[in-house]
């Protein structure tokens, strides 16, 4: 199959809209926009992400092993955009939007999922990063941004 023709199929893919962040050992802070999060099994409780190997978040979570996925709310826009350019990857964290005592975190996103990497599987450009939740907190009431057809849904 065609790439374009696929891109276009991908394009009709709803998807919840999440940032993954992540801090190294030495206290560097990394966040990224992700529409490739996906559960995988609940018995252990267990995700996956798909991250470029180009990621600046890359190495961090191959080696430092924890992270948080962020679902975001319908009013962070905002958030999903300065983490998705590389152009602005500078001010991702000069905000007040973040907990950053330990494994950084959207203080109020829709929902917050700590993780471990348990495994990651490389295929061509990405990453499958495998990993097992360690705890989640959500909001009380469905309020998701997602995104579709190359825009966030109302």
């Amino acid at each position: 199959m065609p790439k374009e023709q696929f891109l276009i199929a991908m394009r009709f893919l709803a998807s919840s809209v999440s940032v993954i962040s992540a801090k190294d050992s030495a206290g560097n802070l990394y966040a990224m926009t992700a529409s490739s999060v996906t559960s995988l099994t609940m018995d252990p409780p267990s995700i996956l992400v798909c991250v470029n190997n180009g990621a600046s978040i890359h190495d961090t979570l191959v080696q430092e092993k924890v992270f948080c996925i962020n679902i975001l709310k319908k009013s962070q826009q905002e958030i999903s955009n300065l983490c998705s350019s590389k152009k602005l990857e500078s001010e991702r964290f000069k905000n007040d939007f973040w907990d950053i005592d330990e494994t950084p975190f959207i203080k109020d996103a829709q929902s917050n999922i700590f993780c471990k990497v348990d495994e990651t599987v490389p295929y061509h450009t990405h990453k499958i990063v495998i990993a097992n939740v360690l705890r989640a907190q959500s909001s009380d009431t469905f309020n998701t941004l997602m995104y579709a057809d190359g825009g966030y849904l109302d």
